[in-house]
């Protein structure tokens, strides 16, 4: 059964009133994607707008593709059914045209603008765009660029930090994770104040720690000291090594009682019971009344210290941004807008060029497209404020949802979107409402409908949607598993792992009896609220034989295969620690069980890398000790041997954890972020950080943090597992919302707030580190207040995300020992919610098949021996500067490889007009060369610039640096007589670098750059002939590659700046 549509006049006016602006405010489920469609074809069937001057803009790329494909389909039909000539030429017309209506996400509309209008835009018209992991590494050179600079030039910024007791690398830390690079169009609000006093409280405090620690044990209690105890017991130690005249030595010690110091009464003497409780509270009222006011204005006085610092930083990435044309993200969009703003002429190029603009999920977009749309769209080309811009008729058609509002972490903004409501209202627009719901029963709608009428205003708020009915066009059939239930873990596990672990597996063994039944597996997606979890759920599923598609992040760290490999690695940090040793041996790699780890300790072996095999073993137990210590010896000579990443990686091929790894789907989306990591480590070892102990805990910290984008290939037969964002705009017939011991306390993550206005927007960050705060804003708690408002109401709508992606079932997972941190715990009130049951029956799945790992050694003992006969050589390789020795003549100390490679480098960023300042000092510090001969680097490139070559350059029509070439060379070729090569039968493949070729007047000329430094003028004659065949040989392959020809080859020489040529 079905109902009527009961907000179909909204649907008709979207469909075909196309001369007024509309905002679409369209409830879960409601068809917006249709009416959407519904509108851009009939733009183009009415005549109203050609295909051409329609513009698309949508959340995702998927979201895009998902859109032209529906868009060509409704066009298609269109024009098949129409008998119109005129209107079916319309149609035709556009359907041929489909590639020229743009349809895609708004940093790819951003990049169209500017690569059209790059000048106007004061762009480099070859920038590229940079991925957010190249983002993030370009952020993280900037970094020690600046501090390499900040420590080069003692600078104050860095001292300043350094004095207030923070740590450099830690800051970069936080800075990098609050993504502050994102809000380069704010105002980082800050202000300067006076140094607050520490000493005179200090004093008075002290005096008050060193009474009571009169009371302390004299030795430790049984169950160790208790919190206050611990804290006198650490300040007392602090203050007898401490510089008084140090405000950050008095801080660290004032923080020690900044938390919670209740005493435990039996662990000190019985007799100092009173006095304990008498100095546990003069303390606590002490650090109340006199201490804690003092932290804060510590905080706050070293607020616009730490901005500045961050300042300075974010300074250094955006000028290597605009060194080398790269622009992220954010960059596009903001660049993108003000185009627009202060350029009238680009703006209405544009606006002719783009008639109407349709917007979709406005209500999860950065608040700088609000500006974007209203300025493409604005009937005023001179107008500079936003919201003073009147959209153009017809122009603009936005389709959101408030209650769907759920990105703020990724700056989308609930005001903005107000704000625009407001606007297009203001200005003669309309705002409509689609609360008809086409995906979910009325079994599903109706329960839901009483749980969000409670949690959601009656009219909107400044931090929160109004509520709006779910109307279900469905009727439940009652033929198939409908409504909302809940799956619940026994009292039994309370812990929030075990909790997890047993809520997966009931959900997987209910999943496995509903595909029993004859259920696809397609119709079920679990939700996590967030990342964690994702890959255990995951793994349950494909552990019953279960197809599972992950959409969404994992953390690597979370899988067993990562956990066991580290503590593999971490057996040879010390070879000695027993505990790290029998892990190694329980892991997945060993797989030595507890009854051969008895028996191993009853006949006396010992569990370090270097006990002896015990005689009185049993024969199976140790064949397996034998190989188990053979391995660990070999790998440990492994890591005395190479450097730590390579031994890693031979560690990690021996053992078997690439097999292992691909094993299930998870492990396969993972192996892209071990080579990342892998390739990270190699980073590391080139900057000095060689031992091995600090490249595995580089590795170990990069597995805890590194999160994958599985995005796993989506399977139509598989069960979907992801996180609520991810599920957004999706939908499945069954619905479980999972993990019901995890949610987060939205006060523990408030480190900022946004505050935009008509007037600009202004940011308050607040810094800290390992949870504590380390700089505050002025009135930091009035702001987090503020922030802490937004972001309550925005688990409402997270929850209200979830509920709605089920079109006939939605199953919520409980736990019977508490609910108190289920973050779906408001949906569990619903009344009368029906239990599903797990069967105990053993279900039935196809038993993976599995290697041991003796046998697996085994058949990869000699994996490379098909090799052997491929060890004949085939080809050989060739270089110009294969054997060119040095020629024997007296030189000028300061040459030598390392010299010429910086001045190769420098030259090639020189000739690219790229400004140098901070480049020739990283490329002197890079190769080791004193930072002194920066003054001759700057004179060879005066030398180079008073050349007659720098003059050629700059009527160039083409000019090339530093150009690589790989060639293959047969007998009968030309340039094989130029190469010095013995007779013999295979081909040469030739390599080679040439420094630099331009073409002039249609005509090319190469040039060699020498750094030779020859103490005799007359020795530049016969470096001449010297180097006379590399180069003869660079012009030859020039011209068999272009087939064109070079009009001259030329040497020069910078120590004496002669320029040779060959000619």
């Amino acid at each position: 059964m079905s109902k009527s549509i009961v907000d179909q006049e909204a649907r008709d006016k979207i469909k075909n009133n196309l001369t007024t602006n509309f905002l679409i405010e369209a409830g879960a489920g409601s068809g917006k994607t249709t009416s959407l469609v519904g509108r851009m074809v009939n733009l183009i069937y009415s005549g109203t707008c050609p295909i051409e001057k329609i513009v698309a803009i949508t959340f995702t790329r998927k979201a895009a593709d998902e859109l032209k494909l529906r868009f060509q389909v409704e066009l298609e039909k269109k024009w098949k059914d129409e008998t119109d000539t005129t209107k079916q030429k319309r149609l035709s017309v556009a359907i041929q045209n489909m590639e020229k209506c743009f349809i895609g996400t708004v940093h790819s509309f951003c990049s169209k603008l500017l690569r059209e209008r790059p000048m106007e835009a004061k762009l480099d018209i070859n920038f590229q765009e940079l991925e957010e992991a190249e983002d993030d590494e370009l952020l993280e050179e900037a970094w020690h660029l600046y501090l390499y600079q900040l420590k080069d030039s003692h600078g104050q910024e860095l001292k300043d930090v350094n004095e207030l007791g923070i740590n450099e690398d830690d800051l970069f830390n936080y800075f990098k994770t609050t993504k502050m690079k994102d809000y380069t169009d704010l105002e980082w609000v800050t202000k300067r104040i006076d140094k607050p006093d520490l000493k005179s409280s200090f004093h008075s405090f002290s005096l008050l720690i060193k009474e009571a620690a009169r009371l302390l044990p004299n030795e430790e209690p049984e169950k160790g000291y208790d919190p206050l105890q611990k804290s006198l017991i650490s300040a007392l130690m602090k203050i007898r090594h401490m510089d008084e005249s140090k405000d950050n030595d008095i801080m660290v010690i004032f923080k020690l009682f900044n938390k919670k110091l209740k005493p435990t009464f039996n662990r000190w003497k019985p007799e100092y019971k009173e006095d304990v409780r008498y100095y546990s509270e003069k303390i606590t009222d002490e650090f109340e009344k006199s201490i804690k006011p003092i932290l804060q204005s510590w905080w706050e006085y070293s607020h616009p210290i730490v901005i500045k610092f961050l300042a300075g930083a974010l300074e250094a990435y955006e000028e290597l941004k605009r060194q080398r044309s790269l622009l992220n993200y954010q960059d596009l969009l903001l660049k993108a807008t003000s185009l627009l703003k202060e350029n009238a002429e680009v703006r209405g190029y544009f606006q002719q060029k783009y008639q109407c603009l349709l917007v979709d999920e406005f209500q999860d977009t950065d608040p700088i497209q609000a500006e974007m749309m209203f300025f493409l769209t604005s009937e005023d080309l001179q107008e500079k404020v936003w919201t003073n811009c009147k959209p153009r008729a017809g122009s603009l058609f936005v389709v959101g949802d408030p209650k769907q509002a759920i990105y703020r972490f990724r700056r989308a903004d609930i005001d903005t979107y107000n704000r625009v409501k407001e606007l297009i209202e203001e200005h003669g627009g309309e705002v409509l409402q689609l609360i008809m719901n086409f995906r979910t029963v009325n079994t599903v709608t109706e329960s839901l409908n009483q749980v969000f009428e409670q949690l959601l205003p009656e009219k909107e708020t400044t931090y929160q949607a109004a509520y709006r009915a779910l109307h279900a066009y469905h009727e439940d059939d009652r033929t198939s598993l409908t409504g909302i239930k809940q799956i619940t873990v026994p009292v039994d596990y309370s812990r929030k792992n075990d909790v997890l672990a047993k809520d997966a597996d009931n959900i997987a063994r209910y999943i496995k009896e509903r595909i029993n039944e004859g259920y696809p597996a397609k119709d079920f997606m679990v939700l996590n609220r967030y990342n964690e979890g994702i890959a255990t759920y995951a793994q349950a599923i494909e552990d019953l034989g279960i197809p599972v598609s992950v959409s969404g992040s994992i953390q690597i760290g979370e899988l067993i295969e990562f956990r066991d490999m580290l503590t593999v690695l971490e057996t040879f940090i010390d070879p000695t620690d027993s505990v790290a040793f029998v892990a190694t041996l329980r892991s997945n790699f060993f797989g030595i069980s507890d009854e051969d780890l008895y028996q191993w300790k009853q006949a006396k072996g010992s569990f370090t890398l270097y006990s002896a095999i015990p005689e009185d073993i049993p024969e199976e137990t140790k064949k397996k000790f034998e190989l188990a210590l053979s391995k660990l010896s070999t790998y440990q000579k492994w890591i005395r041997n190479f450097t730590p990443t390579v031994a890693i990686e031979k560690i990690m091929e021996d053992i078997g954890f690439y097999a292992l790894l691909v094993h299930h789907q998870l492990g396969k989306a993972a192996h892209k972020s071990l080579l990342q990591i892998l390739e990270r480590l190699k980073k590391e070892e080139s900057i000095g950080n060689t031992t091995y102990h600090s490249i595995f805990q580089t590795f170990c910290h990069m597995v805890n943090e590194k999160t994958e984008v599985a995005n796993l290939e989506q399977d139509a037969s598989a069960v979907r597992v992801m996180n609520i964002h991810k599920a957004k705009g999706l939908e499945a017939p069954i619905v479980f919302l999972a993990h019901p011991s995890k949610q987060v306390k939205t006060a523990s993550i408030v480190d900022k707030h946004i505050k935009r206005d008509d007037h600009g927007s202004k940011g308050y960050f607040s810094f800290t580190i390992n949870k504590k705060p380390v700089a505050l804003p002025l009135e930091w708690d009035a702001w987090r207040e503020e922030e802490l408002s937004y972001l309550i109401e925005e688990e409402i709508r997270i929850l209200y995300v979830a509920a709605t992606r089920a079109e006939k079932a939605l199953i919520i997972s409980s736990s019977a020992k508490s609910n108190k941190n289920n973050p779906w715990k408001e949906l569990l009130t619903i009344e009368n919610i029906e239990e599903v049951e797990i069967s105990d029956e053993e279900l039935s799945t196809t038993e993976p098949a599995y290697l041991h790992i003796t046998d697996y050694h085994r058949e990869t003992r000699n994996p490379l021996d098909w090799l052997d006969k491929r060890k004949e050589a085939t080809y050989e390789w060739w270089s110009p500067t294969d054997d060119k020795g040095v020629l024997a003549m007296e030189r000028e100390v300061g040459g030598g490889k390392e010299w010429g490679t910086v001045i190769h480098d420098v030259l090639e960023k020189v000739v690219q007009k790229e400004d140098v300042t901070h480049f020739v000092r990283n490329a002197l510090s890079r190769h080791d060369l004193p930072l002194e001969r920066e003054v001759e680097v700057y004179e060879y490139i005066q030398a180079f610039k008073n050349s007659d070559i720098w003059m050629m350059l700059d009527s160039a029509e083409e000019v090339l640096t530093e150009v690589p070439f790989n060639l293959k060379v047969s007998q009968d070729d030309q340039l094989y007589s130029l190469m010095p090569m013995e007779d013999q039968q295979q081909d040469v493949y030739v390599t080679g670098i040439i420094d630099l070729i331009y073409k002039l007047d249609g005509e090319w000329f190469i040039v060699d750059y020498k750094t030779d430094r020859a103490k005799k003028a007359n020795d530049f004659s016969r470096l001449k002939d010297f180097y006379h065949e590399q180069i003869l040989f660079y012009q030859n392959a020039w011209e068999h590659m272009t087939g064109e020809k070079v009009r001259d080859v030329k040497l020069f020489f910078f120590s004496e700046t002669v320029e040779e040529s060959l000619k």
